[in-house]
């Protein structure tokens, strides 16, 4: 058959022809282009009739004199194989044993010299031996020769010494009688001395005590001064609430009962004024019946007669006017006394207003700030993959604009298209286009390097990627190429799209490689496709299957190493987490520590290798405000190689950014492709901080701080009702937004950089464009919000109260919020929410801090098929010190991960976060005041935390792996 043919005569081909014709899958194709070949190379004898062969559906069939030809040419190639391996064969058999005979005279050898040099050695020992004998006999004569003398010398030294001896001794002891003389002198003024001055001293270390004890009685006065007047105020607050609802049933009685008192009133009105309409009509009538009386009056009887009648119907009409008078003043009085009650009810509601207001904003002033947040893999849900499609590539390749044309072509409608321009301009702007009957979810991400860790951070999320690159650039084609394997990585589907506008509708030229396009594509298991419509390509992506999608997604995310649903990892996970709770149970420890190793230790600092947070040190203190530090932050961690920064928000306003240089073991764990901007300035010590910028304008406490998602631009929100942007480099104010009440917390849409959220202390979630300041939507929440927090897919905001109640917000459109639901978490105020990832075989998770002395550990639940958050569950409380101040926490990914929080006991708390952990809280002592604030960097290397009076303390993790045991 034509394998056959293939594996017997290909080695009879030249090499270059064998590699040319190898990628071949065409077994037909093949077989015959490499029998043509041979029959040029070896000059097949041609038949009278005929080919000399035939290349059938299934088989090859040969003439005999060309089969013949080819089967010698091939026995002769195997005859000089044959011989050439015979050769090499008999080569290798002497050489084996020419080492063998060379090793055999060594050995001979090495025997003869070692039989000489035994002989050398005996005749050695007999020379040295005689030589020591005679030396011994000499050296028995010089010693009795010596000793003779010696006792000459000794009788004349000892008579000599005797004399000198006596001498001596008469001197020494009038010597030691003077010193005892001496010394007790000396020992009488030295005790004197010393109970003068212990007397002295007891008198001063009296003195200090007392003053140091004054100084501390008037700290601690000043404290519980200030713990009496907070609670002083939150009681008083408290109580107010209490009046305010009070007054309020009240107000709301009397309003229910004035308005029951206008209604009657307003019935009485009407009927009197039937009755005075009734009257003139009554009145009228008299009249009419008056003149006619008077103007038929004939005879004198009959004028008294009527007269009379007159008379009694003049005095009947004068009782009903004094009747209507009386009805018109009643009317008016009652008229006045509406307008009085009206004019009460209303200073009533005004007075209410205004306590509401000045109640909240006390309770917003004793708060002082709002909440930050930091990813780890881990236990993955059913499904994490909520965008259909994501559109990368380099900016000016047309992404928008074929979006555009897509949105034009299946949603004509005029809404649809102003909806789009107005989030065209967007970072990442998020769009819903109905396809075919289906919702497609498409992210439309902005080419800017800078925004590349945001693009990347979404592949995992995202079903396809549409690689977009310019026909007539290459420069987008190399950037596409680059991308592909990381979408593979991630476990979503590949779609290499080449767009065709410039050079359909253009007419420049076509300067890629779509081969190298295409080749990339199934490298990656994905399609390629070029064209100037994106239509194709989504119906394309449509058509592929669902199930084609599912396999070769699985097998991307096997081959990146993030297969953690398949049965053998599952298997794994299990009896990974049965050992270590066997561990922990038998007391064994596994812990690494929170924090990474940044910064090598010596041995004189003390290594206690048994506690594995032993090793975590205070490495720099940092104070430039008596001022209460509110808020923390790290920010440019992929900006700037050399450094990192930290920004600090203080009771009094102001915002000081640090600089903070990296070590030499964090410039290590760094990655050359992960910086946009690179820093030639040559790095210093872990201690080498400075100042970066000083950022003044607002007036009162700041609540919350940030960086935007570029992080070029730090956003503050404060007391004095305003939130402001500031450039981080030179303190520069660019933005300012007022509000009508204090602003405790904010944060940005993750799909819509240009739109922030902000909450305020009159109970209300404002969305405001950066770019125009127009508030695009308000939302009416129970209480006052004090933390606001978007979970990892950007979908769903998460705000707590100050009531303890969870509020879950879906982010439906890109400038737009919704309610899904809210769960009562406790019973104290939420002053911070941290957002954990799915990691270590546990579901993603919220760390919320609570004013009523804990720190809550909340499972996130998400829905299977569209990612859905569908409940909170709290799966752990942990009890922390914590009352009345805003604190804060942060998430270290070290290890199992762990919860960092700052206290009101002055001390900073860490606890484990895995299921399996004994571990109990462990604590971190340095502050003297409470600890309000803590940040962790993103390396996961420097810790920082803040007290209230403004004392910032950065922590490393010390490494003694280089030091002997």
């Amino acid at each position: 058959n034509h394998q056959e043919c293939w594996d017997e005569y290909r080695i009879i081909a030249s090499p270059e022809t064998v590699k040319g014709l190898r990628h071949i899958d065409d077994l037909k194709l093949r077989a015959t282009k490499l029998l043509d070949h041979l029959d040029a190379e070896l000059s097949i004898p041609k038949p009278n009739h005929g080919l000399p062969f035939a290349v059938g559906k299934s088989m090859v069939f040969f003439k005999l004199p060309a089969f013949e030809r080819l089967k010698f040419t091939r026995l002769e190639l195997v005859v000089k194989c044959t011989t050439k391996i015979q050769a090499v064969w008999r080569r290798y058999v002497k050489q084996r044993l020419y080492k063998e005979i060379k090793v055999c005279a060594r050995h001979v050898q090495a025997l003869v010299r070692t039989k000489q040099a035994r002989l050398d050695l005996h005749r050695r020992r007999q020379l040295i031996a005689s030589l020591k004998l005679q030396a011994f006999g000499r050296r028995v004569l010089a010693a009795k020769r010596y000793w003779a003398i010696r006792q000459k010398i000794i009788r004349l030294q000892a008579w000599r010494r005797g004399i000198l001896g006596r001498r001596k001794a008469k001197d020494y002891k009038r010597n030691s009688s003077a010193a005892k003389i001496q010394s007790s002198w000396k020992r009488y003024q030295d005790v004197r001395s010393y109970n003068l001055l212990k007397k002295a001293i007891k008198v001063a270390q009296d003195r200090m005590r007392l003053v140091a004890a004054k100084h501390q009685m008037q700290q601690l006065k000043k404290e519980a001064k200030e713990v009496g007047a907070l609670m002083a105020k939150s009681q008083k607050a408290s109580e107010q609430a209490r009046e305010l609802g009070r007054r309020n049933d009240e107000l709301e009685a009397e309003t229910y009962k004035l308005q029951s008192e206008k209604k009657s009133y307003q019935d009485q009105v009407k009927k009197l004024e039937d009755t005075a309409a009734e009257l003139k009509s009554s009145i009228e009538d008299v009249k009419k019946k008056t003149e006619e009386a008077m103007a038929h009056a004939a005879t004198a009887a009959q004028t008294a007669i009527e007269t009379e009648k007159l008379e009694a119907m003049m005095k009947k009409m004068q009782e009903r006017d004094d009747e209507i008078a009386q009805l018109k003043k009643e009317i008016e009085e009652t008229k006045l006394d509406q307008q009085q009650k009206r004019k009460k009810v209303e200073d009533a509601e005004a007075r209410y207003q205004k306590l509401l207001t000045d109640t909240a904003t006390q309770s917003t002033a004793a708060m002082g700030g709002g909440g930050y947040g930091a990813s780890a893999t881990g236990k993955k849900m059913k499904s994490t993959r909520n965008v259909h499609i994501q559109l990368v590539g380099l900016p000016s390749v047309g992404k928008t604009a074929l979006l555009e044309d897509l949105v034009k072509s299946q949603a004509p409608d005029t809404a649809t298209m102003e909806k789009f321009l107005q989030q065209k301009s967007s970072l990442m702007s998020h769009h819903q286009v109905k396809v075919g009957g289906e919702v497609l979810k498409i992210l439309d991400c902005s080419g800017n390097a800078r925004a590349q860790r945001l693009v990347t951070e979404w592949f995992p999320r995202t079903s396809w990627v549409f690689l977009v690159y310019d026909m007539s650039s290459q420069e987008s084609l190399e950037y596409v190429l680059q991308l592909s394997g990381e979408v593979q990585k991630a476990g979503a589907r590949v779609m290499i799209f080449g767009n065709r506008w410039s050079a359909d509708k253009e007419g420049k030229p076509v300067q890629v490689d779509v081969a190298r396009a295409k080749d990339a594509a199934v490298r990656n298991a994905g399609l390629a496709v070029e064209s100037s419509s994106l239509l194709d390509a989504v119906q394309m992506v449509m058509n592929a299957g669902d199930d084609e999608t599912t396999e070769v997604s699985a097998s991307a995310a096997a081959a990146a190493g993030a297969g953690d649903n398949s049965p053998s990892n599952a298997g794994a996970g299990k009896r990974g987490s049965f050992l270590d709770s066997v561990k922990n149970w038998f007391g064994g420890k596994n812990e690494v520590g929170v924090l990474k190793p940044s910064l090598k230790g010596n041995a004189k600092m003390g290594r206690k290798p048994d506690d594995p947070n032993a090793d975590l040190r205070p490495v720099q203190e940092l104070q430039d405000s008596e001022s209460a530090v509110t808020c923390i932050c790290f920010g440019q961690e992929r900006l700037h190689r050399a450094y990192i920064l930290l920004a600090t928000a203080s009771k009094d306003g102001n915002v000081i950014v640090y600089r903070c240089y990296r070590t030499e073991m964090e410039l290590a764990l760094l990655p050359e492709s992960d910086f946009v901007k690179e820093e030639n300035r040559a790095t210093g010590d872990h201690s080498n901080i400075a100042v970066h910028s000083k950022l003044e304008g607002h007036k009162r406490a700041i609540t919350s701080i940030f960086f935007t998602l570029l992080e070029d631009h730090l956003v503050t929100t404060s007391i004095d009702k305003s939130v402001r942007f500031w450039n981080v480099d030179n303190g520069e104010m660019l933005k300012v937004f007022t509000d009508s009440s204090p602003v405790p917390v904010a944060a940005f849409l993750p799909f819509n950089p240009q739109v922030f959220v902000a909450a305020n202390s009159n109970a209300v979630l404002r969305l405001v464009d950066v770019q125009t300041g127009m508030v695009l939507q308000k939302l009416k929440v129970e209480t006052e919000v004090r933390a606001l927090k978007f979970d990892d897919t950007g979908l769903f905001l998460l705000a707590g109260t100050k009531n303890g109640t969870l509020h879950v917000l879906e982010a439906t459109d890109s400038d737009n919020l919704k309610f899904r639901f809210k769960v009562q978490l406790s019973k104290g105020g939420v002053t911070c929410i941290t957002f954990v990832p799915a990691a270590h075989q546990q579901p993603p998770c919220l760390l919320v801090n609570t004013s009523d002395s804990s720190a809550t550990i909340v499972d996130c639940t998400y829905s299977s098929p569209g990612g859905q958050l569908t409940n909170l569950a709290v799966r752990q409380r942990v009890r922390v010190a914590h009352s009345l101040l805003p604190l804060k926490s942060c998430y270290s990914p070290s290890g199992p991960g762990y919860l960092i929080s700052g206290s009101e006991d002055k001390e900073v708390y860490i606890y484990a976060l895995s299921k399996n952990s004994n571990v109990k809280m462990q604590y971190l002592k340095h502050h003297k005041v409470p600890v309000v604030a803590v940040a962790v960097n993103l390396q996961d290397t420097l810790l920082a935390s803040a007290d209230s009076l403004g004392c910032i303390v950065l922590w490393r993790r010390l490494d003694f792996s280089h030091l002997p045991d």
